[in-house]
Order: C-alpha cells, then sequence, then structure tokens
C-alpha cells in the first residue's frame, strides 16, 4: 500500500514537532519516517504532501526535498491529496487527522482508502526544543519490538550465558 501523508497535519500535532519552523517541521518529519517508516507503516511507501500555497517559509532550500516529498501550490495540500487519490489504482492510505479531508478521500477513491490518524505515526514522540539539531536519536531508533527476544535466541543457540 502507499500512504499520502498530510505533512503540516502531522506536524502540528506532534509534541515534538508543532512549536518547530516550519522548514524545522519538514525535516524532522522526513528524517523521522526515514528511520521509522517500516515500523510505523510496515512495508508500504509514502509520500508527504506539504502545502506550500500561501508561499511562506522556505520551500526546499537546499534543493534537495527527500524524495518521498512534495509540495502542492494548489489551493491546499488536501487538494493535492484527495487527486492523487482520486486518480489511485489501487486502494491507497491517508495519514491524517483533518476529518473533513478523511471524508473527502473516502468519497473520492474509485479503489477504496485506509484512514490513519496523524497521532499514530509519532505517538511516542518527546518535544524536541526548537533550533535543537544535535539532539541525539533515542537509542531504540530503528530496533524491532522483539528485538531482546531475538537476542535471547541467538545467545541460546550460540551458548552464550547471560
Amino acid at each position: 500500500m502507499h500512504y499520502l501523508i498530510d505533512g503540516y497535519n502531522v506536524t502540528r500535532r506532534d509534541p515534538a514537532t508543532k512549536n518547530l519552523l516550519l522548514e524545522e517541521q519538514r525535516l524532522e518529519l522526513e528524517s523521522r519516517l526515514r528511520i521509522k517508516s517500516s515500523v510505523l507503516l510496515g512495508k508500504a511507501t509514502y509520500t508527504i504532501i506539504w502545502d506550500a500555497s500561501g508561499g511562506i517559509g522556505t520551500v526546499n532550500p537546499t534543493g534537495a526535498a527527500h524524495r518521498d516529498s512534495e509540495y502542492t501550490r494548489l489551493p491546499t495540500a488536501d487538494d493535492a491529496i484527495v487527486a492523487k487519490v482520486r486518480r489511485a489504482t489501487e486502494r491507497i492510505g491517508i495519514v491524517t487527522s483533518d476529518n473533513e479531508l478523511a471524508n473527502r478521500c473516502r468519497s473520492a477513491a474509485p479503489h477504496g482508502v485506509d484512514i490513519l490518524p496523524a497521532e499514530r505515526l509519532f505517538a511516542d514522540a518527546k518535544p524536541k526544543k526548537a533550533r535543537d539539531k544535535k539532539a541525539p536519536l533515542p537509542r531504540d531508533v530503528g530496533i524491532p519490538p522483539n528485538a531482546n527476544e531475538i537476542n535471547r535466541e541467538l545467545k541460546k543457540i550460540w551458548g552464550i550465558e547471560d
């Protein structure tokens, strides 16, 4: 499945990003999804849709936007998401807590749609201070939930005692 992520809907609800500058919100969400997308979305692919219609903030300042991000100058990012849903050739997922957008997508999806709330992506996130670019990643980022069990099994196989 492919997920369309309502970028600012996620970052403005996430306690770890809601107080950051817009550019920092984008960078933080893109970075987190690069690291944790398989845990959060499984084997699915995703595209983050960022609303750039107002022209506020710097869009893609380095010229190297993450390959899974798109900026829209349609009236809203919601309109861009609905247009993509309408053109989908298979069931599609939407990550948003915007009920109006969710309903529009349900109506437009020719093959059905799965709606995930924005909060699901980062429910365990801790707030990050604005402009704190050197904060270390938590030790468990990218580690599967059953990692300790796997380690115990390997120690048993290799005859290593705790």
